[in-house]
């Protein structure tokens, strides 16, 4: 069909590779055959012709690069290359398209920087190449595509700075640059934006304070700055925003008051200023916020009544925990004190009855209603002296989470109360670096203590860099990372305070037949997930970026709702700063990356390693033992066998999508355990392929490991 100029095949359930003879066909316009389950290469002479107007592949399964007939095609006007696996260099693979008006790469594995190329498709309204591996700055030059409506770069290496120069851009709707590493501050510009809609900043490093000018983003609908280093004040202009209904502030460093206007967002449905150190009450305004629906202001220090609306009223304890002194009716939260309000009644009443006694009876009444008064003042004033006892005590304990401080006496003595000197019923487990008890504080508060044990409180002689160390971990803001509250130092012991965590390790659990069943496939998939965001976090979002160095089933729990918690990161450099011999103090044999036989240089090429052990250890309820050394060695007997067949057998086998995600995983934890550090994947890359996933290629009940060894993780 050599004069064909039309096929579309789009939503089928089309398999297998796209037969050579298409390569044939020079004059297609619309060549449209997305959403299948194709693989194999694309064809190269696609648009050989010049003809090629719509171009859509996108959700298949193609590799290999983007077909050289395409960097030349001036024709194109619309292209959807998503969700794929297509490799090669961006700014070399495309060129000058003055017809093009949609193009999205999302999904796939490009590299490359980004060009001014694209800045002479001047009728380009579109531009997606989020969850990609593109690098370097955002270029200034993308403000003159004047056009422009929605511009999406997240999910990728970029760099540098916000261009200010894309304050020209003034269709814009979408502006999405989250999971960057993005740094300086928000330009002031982004209020030219006057129809934006959607702004995503999120999971960069971006610093200094949020610009008041967004309130001229009269339009906008969702905000999210959340997981940056934003500080200042919330500016009370974001009120003005009257459209918003996603306002995400989350895991930043802003202080201050929460603003009277946010009162004013009427149709805001998703409220989360958790993980800064905003204070104060949260204000009456917000009872006008009756669409709310999602409500987080955990991990701050706000105090006194949560608002009388919906949203949270049925907050869970969660949402509103570690605080400095919310009151409310939400389960786990202490009740709002009224008696103050009841007093002041009973006092006007009391007033009134007595002027009538007194009338009537003026004689007898002077004086009883002087024993009567002086009764009330002495009782009153024993309850003012109780409230202030109860409230110094409670700030008391507030105090050490808040404050890194080493003169740990008053904080000792507290711990060894709660503790009963440590006695074992508040035993909750042991690692590397120290036993670890339960605290419950008079303030109703809990904290995990970890006792360091005399040995290594010893090489601990420098206390400055010591609290620096501490400070970097305590800033720490990641919701799938045990929170470090502080140091405490004493003469007998030191203590690290950490956020208590319900249901203990995932080595602990595994271990427990009954609670082994109870964590499902569904939970087991998503502690893995979150393991490895918290895990891409510390490497590529902090900085300076953190190893963990010794990642193990014992240092990963587990909350209420299975949400896992990464602990003790740091903690090696943090307790032996000079040691060279990394694996002789915090390696865990077992979990131990091979190449640290011969360097003591641990990288975080030694984590992705732990963490496939880990995956494995989580599939198959137990340490996957053999089959690590089996992965790369010369005999890999073991890896024949089936996948079905190492599960653990105490979950029914996974069926549907479970047995789809299994794959996957098991298939990206070998991936991780290569002996070579430079061909594993990188914990990004990992946490990206987590969140994408397709329809598998091998059936479960007959797939081996060493069939989804081949895999590589990638063809999921």
């Amino acid at each position: 069909m050599a004069n064909l100029t039309w096929l579309g095949l789009n939503d089928n359930n089309f398999l297998g590779s796209l037969p050579p003879e298409i390569n044939k066909i020079v004059h297609l316009s619309f060549f449209e055959i997305a959403d299948n389950a194709l693989e194999g290469q694309l064809p190269e002479n696609i648009c050989l012709g010049g003809s090629l107007q719509n171009f859509a592949v996108a959700n298949n399964h193609f590799t290999g690069h983007i077909p050289k007939s395409l960097r030349n095609c001036t024709s194109l006007v619309r292209a959807r290359l998503e969700g794929n696996k297509l490799t090669g260099n961006i700014t070399e693979a495309f060129g000058i398209y003055p017809q093009l008006n949609f193009i999205d790469l999302s999904h796939n594995y490009l590299h490359g920087e980004l060009s001014w190329k694209w800045e002479h498709c001047r009728n380009l309204t579109s531009l997606r190449i989020s969850n990609n591996n593109i690098s370097s700055e955002i270029p200034p030059i993308f403000g003159r595509m004047a056009q422009l409506q929605v511009l999406d770069l997240s999910s990728n290496n970029l760099s540098g700075k916000i261009p200010r120069e894309l304050g020209s851009l003034q269709l814009l709707l979408d502006l999405i640059l989250h999971n960057n590493g993005i740094t300086g501050d928000i330009p002031s510009e982004i209020g030219f934006f006057s129809r934006l809609e959607h702004l995503n900043l999120a999971s960069n490093n971006l610093s200094g304070a949020i610009p008041p000018q967004l309130s001229l983003c009269t339009n906008l609908l969702s905000l999210n700055l959340s997981q940056n280093k934003i500080e200042r004040s919330i500016p009370p202009e974001i009120g003005n925003a009257r459209f918003l209904s996603v306002l995400d502030l989350s895991q930043n460093l802003l202080t201050g008051r929460i603003p009277p206007d946010l009162g004013k967002l009427r149709v805001l449905e998703t409220f989360n200023i958790s993980h800064n150190d905003l204070s104060g009450t949260i204000p009456h305004s917000f009872a006008d916020l009756l669409a709310l629906t999602s409500v987080d202001v955990s991990y701050n220090e706000l105090e006194g009544p949560l608002p009388n609306v919906k949203a949270f009223k049925e907050a869970p304890f969660e949402a509103v925990q570690h605080n400095k002194g919310l009151c409310g009716n939400v389960s786990g939260l202490q009740k709002c004190n009224i008696s103050n309000m009841s007093k002041k009644h009973n006092r006007h009443s009391g007033a009134r009855i007595l002027i009538i006694l007194v009338l009537s009876f003026l004689g007898f009444l002077v004086l009883s209603s002087s024993l009567i008064f002086l009764a009330i003042v002495n009782r009153c004033q024993r309850k003012v002296i109780e409230r202030e006892r109860n409230a110094q005590t409670e700030m008391n304990d507030l105090d050490f989470l808040q404050i890194l401080s080493f003169d740990g006496k008053i904080f000792y003595e507290r711990i060894v109360e709660a503790t009963e000197g440590f006695d074992s019923k508040y035993y909750l487990g042991e690692g590397a670096y120290g036993v670890v008890y339960r605290a419950d504080l008079p303030s109703g508060r809990t904290v995990a203590v970890k006792k360091i044990p005399s040995s290594q409180e010893d090489v601990i002689v420098d206390i400055i860099p010591f609290e620096r160390e501490i400070e970097a971990l305590r800033n720490i803001r990641h919701r799938n990372i045990v929170k470090l509250y502080g140091f405490c130092s004493h003469a007998r012991h030191c203590f690290l305070v950490y956020e208590y965590v319900e249901r203990g390790s995932l080595r602990t659990i595994l271990h427990d037949d009954e609670r082994a069943t109870e964590f499902g496939w569904d939970k087991r998939i998503n502690m893995v997930r979150a393991v490895a965001d918290a895990l891409s976090y510390m490497h590529y979002d902090c900085f300076p970026p953190l190893i963990h160095r010794d990642l193990t089933s014992n240092n990963i729990l587990l909350d209420a709702d299975y949400e896992a918690r990464v602990s003790d990161f740091g903690m090696a450099r943090l307790l032996r700063p000079d040691s060279t011999n990394w694996t002789a103090i915090a390696g865990t044999v077992g979990y131990i990356a091979p190449e640290l036989a011969y360097s003591n240089i641990p990288t975080e090429k030694c984590d992705v390693y732990s963490f496939g052990v880990v995956v494995l250890e989580t599939i198959m309820g137990k340490h996957p033992g053999d089959y690590v050394s089996s992965v790369f060695s010369s005999t890999q007997s073991k890896l024949q066998t089936p996948l079905k067949d190492v599960l653990d057998q105490r979950l029914s086998p996974p069926m549907n999508r479970d047995a789809q995600h299994i794959m996957s995983v098991a298939a990206l934890a070998l991936a991780c355990l290569q002996t070579n550090p430079q061909l594993r994947l990188t914990m990004t890359q990992v946490s990206r392929e987590l969140q994408v996933q397709a329809p598998p290629v091998l059936p479960f009940f007959g797939v081996t490991l060493e069939q989804l060894r081949h895999l590589d993780g990638r063809n999921f």
